[in-house]
């Protein structure tokens, strides 16, 4: 009957430091204040346990063990000092095994980072052209400087003050406010029947406070949507803006909330 042998497993590390790293976890031990002695009576079992199993043993164990026994020789001894300071002869060693621990965590990651993501394919960004179907330069400043002159020329803010409080409150009762949608649909359907318009004359249809700020909010929103556009002459020192429309649709907007919706 044949005899069956022993199987022995030893665990295999990547190197002395690997395996110094190891047995101070086994441990316990603080990396800072390692016990030479007890680490390299231990990291020699090792040693003994890989040639017992007649495996090669890689010239940079029996260095590390060299090492370690020159370090352990050399605690038994009076320290040098530096400044006043004893200096350790694991100092070294510790520097040494912090970057190897180091250098191993981040190994680690990558090593996490490529199976994740090593079967991925990049796509080049699609590169957007520019539209050229509107190119007028709108210029918000000069739609400002318009109204400016509108609220000085109309002067609402001096014919309130020189109203007295009752006048002023029944005026703010039974006024009904202006909406954005409801200015838009008239402000499209005069353009669609003249084309274009001053922004002063489309200002000027303007009874109160409230539709001037409505024709305003109605005219930025449509400019913003593109149906209509504001054409400058930097020569006017009016400020007035030519408004043109540029969707010639035939639709009444009506009430035109839904006008609004849409700019």
């Amino acid at each position: 009957m044949e005899e069956t042998k022993l199987q022995y497993k030893l665990e295999v590390f990547e190197g002395p430091l690997d395996l110094l790293l190891s047995l101070i976890a086994k441990n316990e031990i603080d990396i800072y204040d390692i016990p030479i002695a007890l680490i390299f009576d231990q990291y020699m079992a090792y040693i003994k346990k890989m040639q017992t199993l007649d495996m090669d043993i890689a010239s940079e164990f029996i260095v590390m063990a060299s090492e370690l026994m020159l370090i352990k020789s050399r605690m038994l001894l009076p320290q040098p000092t530096v400044d006043g300071v004893e200096v350790d002869p694991r100092e070294e060693l510790v520097r040494s095994l912090l970057e190897y621990q180091r250098a191993k965590e981040e190994a680690a990651y990558l090593g996490e980072r490529y199976q994740r993501f090593f079967g991925r394919f990049t796509k080049e960004t699609d590169e957007v052209g520019i539209d050229k179907t509107y190119v007028a330069d709108q210029q918000s400043a000069y739609l400002l400087e318009a109204l400016e002159r509108i609220l000085k020329r109309i002067r609402l803010d001096e014919n309130m003050k020189n109203d007295d409080a009752a006048k002023t409150l029944k005026h703010i009762i039974t006024q009904r406010p202006s909406s954005v949608g409801e200015r838009t649909g008239v402000i499209l359907k005069t353009l669609r029947e003249k084309r274009e318009q001053s922004f002063m004359e489309i200002m000027l249809t303007c009874r109160s406070r409230s539709e001037i700020i409505a024709t305003f909010m109605a005219i930025l929103a449509l400019i913003s949507s593109q149906r209509i556009v504001a054409l400058y002459d930097e020569n006017d020192e009016r400020y007035d803006p030519t408004i043109r429309i540029t969707d010639l649709g035939d639709s009444d907007d009506g009430d035109t909330e839904s006008a609004y919706e849409e700019a």
